[in-house]
C-alpha cells in the first residue's frame, strides 16, 4: 500500500513527537530516581513514599509466579547509588593525597627533631643558661643588696645540683675511698662510741657552766628538759626496749640548731632575712584579699578582723605549698632533710620523711608523702609520725602567726627544731618492739599528689585550708586568754611583795612562741584521726589507740622545744631600766656596755646630740653625764 506525501509527512511528524516525547519522559524519569536516589541515601524513606513524587505516579507491577518482572526505576537507582559512591571514594582519594603532600614535610621535620632531641635539648639548655648568667651578673652589678637573694637561691641551686651530679658520677670512686676508713670506725665502734659520748657530756657541762655563770636562770630551762625526758621514760610504753641513740641524736640535733639560730650572728642573720623573705612573700596575700573584700583592707579596723587577716595569708600560703609539692620541690627538699636525721638517728625512712614533711605542710599532708606505706608500718613508726603532726605546725599556719607579729625568725627556727625532737620523743614514749619493713631506702619512693595540672594544684590547696582557720581560731581565743589571766596573776602576786609589774615579758615571748609552735591540742585529734584513717582505712584502731599517747608526747616535744630556747636565748639588756634600777659603778659589765651603747649613738659637735633610738630616751642626757663620770670612762672623746 502506497502512502501519499501528505500522510508520509504526517507520519513524519508523529515520528518527530514521540522521539521527542521519549526524550522528556527519559528526562523527567532520570530526575525522579536523581531525587529519589537522595532521599534513599540521606533519609531513608519507606518505599511508599517512593511511589510517588512531583505529581508522578509509577504504575504499579503485577508480580507474578516465578522469577517477576524487573523494574528498571530501581535498577537505575542502584546505578546512580553507585556513581556517587564511587564519585566520593575518588574525592577522597583526592584529598588524602593532597593532605599527604603538605604533611610530608612536617613528617620529616617532625622525625628529624626527634633523632636529634638531645642535641636541641642542650642547645636549648645552653642558650637559656646563657641568658640566665647574663641576667644574674647583670642584677649584681647594678644592685648587689637588691640582688642578694637571687644570689641565695642560685647557690642553693648550684650546690644541689653539684652534688647530684657529684654523687651520680662519682659517688662510687669517692665511696671506695671513705671505706676503709669506714671498716675501722665499725671495727672500733664500740669503744669510740663511749668516748664520743663521755666527750659531748664534758662538753655540755663545761658550756652549761661557762655559760650560765651570768644568768644563772637558765639552769631552770636545763632542769625543764631532764624532768620532761624522765617523765616521758617513765610513761613509756617499753622502758626496756628503749633504743637511746635516736633519742640523744634527736636532742643533740635539736640543741645544734637552736644554738645556730639563736646564739650565732650568721644564724640570726640568716633566719631574720629568711623570716622578711616570708613576710615580704606573705604581704603578696593583700592582691588577692583586696578583690575579694574591697575596701574592707584598706580600713584599719577592719583588716584587724581574724577572718580579713589570716584567711587570705591560709589559703595563699596553702595553695603554694600545694603548687611547690606538685612539681616535686618540697619532695626533694623533704628527703635532704630526712637523710640528715635518718642515719644520725637511725630510724626507718618512712617515719623519718613525715616528720620531715611535718616541718613544711601540716598533720594530715605529710602521712600523704608515704602513703602506700602505712598499712604496714610498725606501731611505733604509726606513732611517730602522729608526733610528728602534732609537734610542728604547718606552713600556712606558719604564716598565720607571723601575720600577728610573732617573730618570723623564731617561729621557723622552732618549727625546724621540732621535728628531730619529735622523732627522738616519740622512740622514748613508744619504742620499737617489732621488724620495720622498710629499713632499706630505696625501696621507698615518694608519693606525689594526685592532681594533673598546677591550676588544679592550686585549687586544691586554697580548699584545704578553710578548715585550718577555725583551728587557729580556737586556739588563739583560749591561748591568748589564758596568757592574760596568768599575766594579771603574776601581777597580784607580785603586787603583794612589791613586785607589780611581773609578768611574761620578751624573754617569755620567746619562749612561748617555741611552746606554742605545734598542734598538741584536743582539737587536733579528730583531724589527726579523720585524716590518717581516710587514707589507710585498715589502721583504723592502731591509730585511735594511739593517738593520745602521740599527743601528750607532742607536748612534751614543744615544752622541751621551749626549754631548750631558754637556755640558749639571751634576753636583749634593757639600758633604760639598768640606768634607773642600778647604780652607775665600774663594776657591772651590763652597765659599761650600755654605756658604750649610748657613747657610740653621741654626736659631741660643740652641742652634745644622740642618734637612734636613744633620741627618743626621757633624762638621756643625764644618763650621759654619769657614764662620763663612772666606769673609768672618763676620757672617752665624746665626754670631753
Amino acid at each position: 500500500m502506497s502512502c501519499t506525501s501528505s500522510e508520509r509527512s504526517e507520519l513524519h511528524a508523529t515520528c518527530l513527537l514521540i522521539n521527542d516525547l521519549s526524550h522528556f519522559t527519559f528526562h523527567v524519569q532520570t530526575l525522579f530516581l536523581q531525587c529519589v536516589s537522595r532521599d534513599t541515601v540521606d533519609s531513608r524513606v519507606s518505599e511508599d513514599t517512593m511511589m510517588e513524587a512531583d505529581g508522578v505516579k509509577l504504575e504499579n507491577v503485577t508480580h507474578y509466579p516465578g522469577n517477576g518482572l524487573d523494574n528498571q526505576a530501581f535498577e537505575r537507582e542502584e546505578d546512580i547509588i553507585t556513581e556517587t559512591n564511587n564519585i566520593q571514594r575518588e574525592t577522597k582519594k583526592g584529598l588524602s593525597s593532597c593532605l599527604s603532600l603538605f604533611s610530608k614535610p612536617i613528617n620529616a621535620a617532625e622525625d628529624y627533631f626527634k633523632a636529634h632531641s638531645q642535641t636541641f635539648k642542650v642547645i636549648v639548655l645552653g642558650i637559656l643558661g646563657a641568658g640566665y648568667v647574663a641576667y644574674f651578673i647583670a642584677a649584681c652589678v647594678l644592685d648587689f643588696q637588691r640582688a642578694i637573694a637571687l644570689v641565695v637561691l642560685t647557690s642553693l641551686a648550684i650546690v644541689a645540683k653539684s652534688y647530684e651530679l657529684l654523687k651520680e658520677y662519682k659517688g662510687e670512686s669517692i665511696s671506695q675511698c671513705f671505706r676503709p676508713a669506714a671498716r675501722c670506725f665499725k671495727s672500733n665502734f664500740k669503744w669510740l662510741k663511749w668516748v664520743l659520748i663521755l666527750a659531748a657530756v664534758v662538753l655540755l657541762v663545761l658550756w652549761l657552766v661557762l655559760d650560765t655563770s651570768q644568768r644563772p636562770e637558765q639552769l631552770i630551762s636545763f632542769g625543764g628538759v631532764c624532768m620532761f625526758v624522765m617523765l616521758v621514760f617513765l610513761l613509756s610504753a617499753h622502758r626496756k626496749a628503749v633504743s637511746w641513740r635516736p633519742v640523744f641524736w634527736g636532742l643533740g640535733m635539736q640543741f645544734c640548731i637552736g644554738l645556730f639560730v639563736i646564739r650565732t650572728q650568721l644564724g640570726l642573720i640568716s633566719f631574720k632575712w629568711l623570716g622578711k623573705q616570708v613576710e615580704i612573700f606573705l604581704a603578696y596575700t593583700k592582691e588577692g584579699s583586696s578583690f575579694v573584700f574591697g575596701d574592707l583592707i584598706g580600713n584599719i579596723f577592719a583588716f584587724q578582723i581574724f577572718l580579713l587577716q589570716v584567711l587570705p595569708i591560709v589559703v595563699f600560703f596553702s595553695s603554694v605549698m600545694s603548687i611547690l609539692y606538685f612539681l616535686g620541690i618540697m619532695q626533694w627538699l623533704i628527703l635532704k632533710i630526712a637523710w640528715c636525721m635518718q642515719i644520725t638517728m637511725g630510724t626507718s625512712p618512712t617515719e623519718t620523711l613525715s616528720v620531715a614533711g611535718n616541718i613544711f605542710v601540716g598533720q594530715t599532708e605529710a602521712p600523704l608523702l608515704i602513703r602506700p606505706y602505712l598499712k604496714d608500718m610498725t606501731k611505733s613508726e604509726i606513732h611517730a609520725v602522729m608526733t610528728g603532726g602534732f609537734a610542728t605546725i604547718a606552713g600556712s599556719v606558719l604564716g598565720a602567726f607571723i601575720s600577728f607579729g610573732i617573730d618570723s625568725s623564731s617561729l621557723i627556727s622552732a618549727s625546724v627544731m621540732a621535728a628531730p625532737c619529735a622523732l627522738a620523743i616519740s622512740k622514748l614514749s613508744y619504742p620499737e618492739t617489732e621488724e620495720s619493713p622498710f629499713k632499706d631506702k630505696k625501696n621507698i619512693k615518694v608519693s606525689s599528689g594526685d592532681e594533673k595540672n598546677i591550676l588544679e594544684a592550686a585549687s586544691s590547696g586554697a580548699s584545704a585550708s578553710i578548715g585550718l582557720v577555725a583551728n587557729i581560731a580556737a586556739n588563739l581565743i583560749a591561748f591568748l586568754a589564758i596568757l592574760g589571766f596568768i599575766n594579771a596573776t603574776l601581777k597580784w602576786l607580785g603586787g603583794m611583795v612589791g613586785y607589780p609589774s611581773i609578768s611574761f615579758q620578751v624573754r617569755s615571748e620567746i619562749i612561748t612562741t617555741y611552746a606554742l609552735c605545734g598542734f598538741a591540742n584536743l582539737s587536733s585529734l579528730g583531724i589527726m584521726i579523720g585524716g590518717l584513717t581516710s587514707i589507710c582505712p585498715s589502721r583504723r584502731s592502731d591509730v585511735s589507740a594511739l593517738v593520745m599517747r602521740s599527743m601528750l608526747t607532742a607536748t612534751c616535744v614543744s615544752l622541751i622545744n621551749a626549754c631548750i630556747a631558754g637556755i640558749l636565748f639571751v634576753p636583749p639588756l634593757d639600758c633604760v631600766e639598768l640606768f634607773n634600777t642600778t647604780a652607775f659603778n665600774n663594776t657591772n659589765v651590763n652597765m659599761q656596755t650600755c654605756c658604750t651603747d649610748l657613747f657610740q649613738s653621741t654626736v659631741n659637735n660643740g652641742t652634745i646630740s644622740f642618734e637612734g633610738w636613744w633620741s627618743s630616751v626621757a633624762n638621756v642626757t643625764l644618763y650621759f653625764s654619769k657614764c662620763c663620770q663612772c666606769c673609768g670612762l672618763s676620757d672617752v672623746a665624746v665626754c670631753n
